[in-house]
């Protein structure tokens, strides 16, 4: 969600430069796709499918400057707000290492180690219990994104007004602007 959230609002942000960075990123990764059919001997193109990943990797698409926020972490970096350290955060809980795996043991006591059936988070908070808030902190700065790419953008007064409620932007700083 953290991932697709910052293509949105790079492509709001940058436009022409993230589209033709993002096609060189899906181009590459296209390419090696192609290449680990073409070299697995499990699967095959089609030829419709074949002439299509061909065109693809013949496709000249020059260089930009903005090709290095194809990787998240420059990504986030760049678009700043807290995203990196929440990314992080996640990531850690849900990728497979040893933060997410401390979770399920303690192995404090000298001599054993206790196994949990469930994650156990000793003194700090269950980070499920953010979760909702996060998922709508994502949702809402996606959708302002997606709104900033739409003609017109059509839902700027309702996400204005949810923003505000919710806490995401600053009231005091709302007030005065209009002033």
């Amino acid at each position: 969600m953290i991932e697709y959230m910052t293509q949105l609002q790079w492509l709001a942000r940058d436009g022409e430069d993230a589209v033709d960075s993002t096609s060189k990123a899906f181009q590459y990764s296209h390419g090696k796709l192609r290449k680990a059919v073409d070299t697995g001997g499990v699967f095959t193109y089609d030829d419709e499918v074949a002439a299509t990943a061909d065109a693809v990797a013949a496709a000249v698409i020059p260089p930009n400057s903005a090709n290095e926020f194809n990787l998240t972490t420059k990504l986030l970096g760049g678009l700043g707000n807290g995203l990196p350290e929440i990314w992080t955060s996640e990531t850690q809980h849900s990728h497979s290492g040893i933060t997410a795996a401390r979770v399920f043991f303690d192995d404090s006591a000298e001599e054993t180690a206790q196994i949990y059936d469930s994650p156990h988070y000793g003194n700090a908070s269950d980070p499920d219990e953010l979760s909702p808030f996060v998922a709508f902190m994502l949702l809402y700065f996606g959708m302002e994104a997606l709104n900033d790419l739409m003609v017109g953008a059509p839902w700027a007064n309702e996400l204005h007004r949810i923003g505000l409620v919710a806490g995401l932007l600053d009231a005091a700083a709302d007030d005065e602007a209009s002033i």
